[in-house]
């Protein structure tokens, strides 16, 4: 009966306790108008220590149709709102924004401030396929953040910006000396207008980015991790067998989550990790996969919140809708996993 009691005081305690006028974690909310918080950037951001649990999902935009219903405005507002009321998403992480027009990280950011959300900025890599995309892609951003309208919002509103999503996997750039160049280049622009840079990327890629057999860093993992602000990780279990289970999954996250703060020692988020509820030839190898170990694998990191919270990681879920069976929400707009919504704990 004490134990009760004490639980009942505890969540009574927490539930009293007021939250922080902060970004995107607290009470602080933007000015619908497209200005500029009253609020210096350094107390605008919620603290590291609040950057745990559930953040959001992974926002496919696939469409290269700059015009595209997807790429709009509006379209985004409305998943934007849903993916707050029904899931408590706090940041929504662009990927693959293969548009390569200023106008959808404007759109982005305009989402962003109708929702009080923060957006994660990312270049498109096109998978390697030369220099011309992620250049245009890379500018479209330096554009946004030298306007008028949007330049002085964007650091209220832009939680950081990733060069690429897996770049260092797809060859960007070249892979090499040129991209850890670049990559530093493009961290200076942003760092200039007050927002953290990085590349989102698997760190479990032994003679790359972590050494020989997964010791230490290797050659090019050092050097993105000295040309970066944080670690956007990819953790992906889903690709560990052609038949995973999450059984298999749970204790190769907390290992790579170990590695991460041994090697890395950045402020983490994973901000990839993917299960499917239906095979599909789109997502490779795996082919025992169904709703169930879908619905235990993402069900899973709702229960681990706590050592979320112990070693300070976020994570995302990958995807809303746009990368068939990963997605959470069916074409006909209904979740995959109806009525569940991650805790903070």
């Amino acid at each position: 009966m004490r134990s009760v009691i004490s639980t009942l005081v505890l969540a009574a305690l927490a539930a009293a306790t007021p939250k922080p006028h902060c970004f995107p974690y607290g009470t602080a909310t933007l000015p619908k108008d497209l200005s500029k918080p009253h609020v210096p950037l350094k107390d605008w951001w919620c603290p590291q220590s609040m950057a745990y649990g559930f953040q959001g999902f992974s926002y496919p935009m696939e469409y290269y149709d700059c015009s595209a219903p997807q790429n709009g405005f509006e379209y985004m507002r409305d998943d934007f709102a849903r993916m707050k009321r029904d899931f408590g998403a706090s940041i929504v992480r662009m990927y693959y924004p293969v548009c390569t027009n200023e106008s959808v990280f404007e759109n982005a950011i305009r989402a962003g401030v109708a929702n009080d959300m923060a957006v994660i900025f990312q270049v498109w890599t096109n998978f390697g396929d030369g220099n011309e995309e992620w250049q245009q892609s890379q500018q479209a951003i330096y554009n946004v953040l030298s306007s008028e309208t949007f330049g002085p919002l964007a650091p209220y509103v832009v939680h950081s910006a990733d060069f690429g999503s897996e770049p260092v996997g797809d060859g960007m750039d070249g892979g090499g000396d040129q991209f850890l160049t670049d990559l530093g280049q493009f961290r200076a622009v942003m760092n200039a207008h007050g927002i953290h840079a990085g590349i989102s990327e698997d760190w479990d890629r032994p003679g790359i980015m972590s050494g020989d057999h997964g010791v230490g860093l290797g050659p090019i993992g050092a050097r993105v991790r000295a040309n970066s602000d944080h670690c956007h990780a990819h953790i992906m279990p889903y690709y560990l067998s052609s038949n995973p289970t999450v059984a298999q999954a749970w204790p190769y996250i907390r290992q790579q989550i170990a590695w991460l703060a041994r090697n890395v020692q950045l402020p983490t988020m994973i901000t990839e990790t993917q299960w499917a509820w239906a095979p599909h030839p789109y997502h490779g190898g795996a082919t025992d996969v169904g709703l169930a170990q879908y619905t235990e694998y993402w069900k899973k990191f709702d229960e681990e919140c706590k050592f979320f919270k112990l070693n300070n990681v976020g994570w995302f879920l990958h995807t809303w809708l746009g990368e068939a069976t990963f997605d959470m929400v069916y074409d006909n707009g209904s979740y995959v996993i109806p009525h569940w919504r991650p805790r903070k704990c």
